[in-house]
């Protein structure tokens, strides 16, 4: 079972955001399945690793966007991606120094990361961004 599931309620209107959020969804229900499997030992280094830079290219595509459309709420927005940057950083640096158990809170973290950032943060940013067209 998926710890996180796409639902229209996550769109935002724009195909480019869109389909790097339904990506993160895969991502994240993919580290999740591996251990609920037992072989997150195994996922859990590529996943973090590719699922952190998968985040920092989304937010630059996200912050390039608010910037051309001058979005009011741009500097509040990138704060929150520089918040959630560095504590993607800090889960993958804490997995790689051994630091890190493997658990369900780890998936779960993300996944309410990904859907909590998209319904509070992304979906009133593009809706703005196409009001403003």
């Amino acid at each position: 079972m998926d710890l996180v599931n796409w639902d229209v309620k996550y769109q935002t209107g724009n195909a480019t955001v869109d389909t790097q959020h339904k990506e993160l969804f895969r991502m994240v229900n993919g580290l999740h399945h591996a251990i609920v499997e037992g072989h997150g030992k195994d996922a859990m280094g590529p996943t973090l690793d590719k699922l952190g830079k998968y985040v920092v290219e989304h937010f630059q595509t996200e912050e390039k966007l608010m910037a051309a459309k001058k979005y009011p709420g741009y500097p509040t927005h990138k704060a929150i991606h520089e918040d959630l940057t560095k504590k993607a950083v800090d889960l993958i640096e804490k997995f790689h120094a051994g630091k890190l158990a493997l658990s369900i809170t780890v998936s779960q973290f993300l996944g309410d990361w990904v859907k909590h950032h998209i319904q509070d943060e992304d979906i009133k940013m593009i809706k703005w961004v196409q009001e403003h067209n």
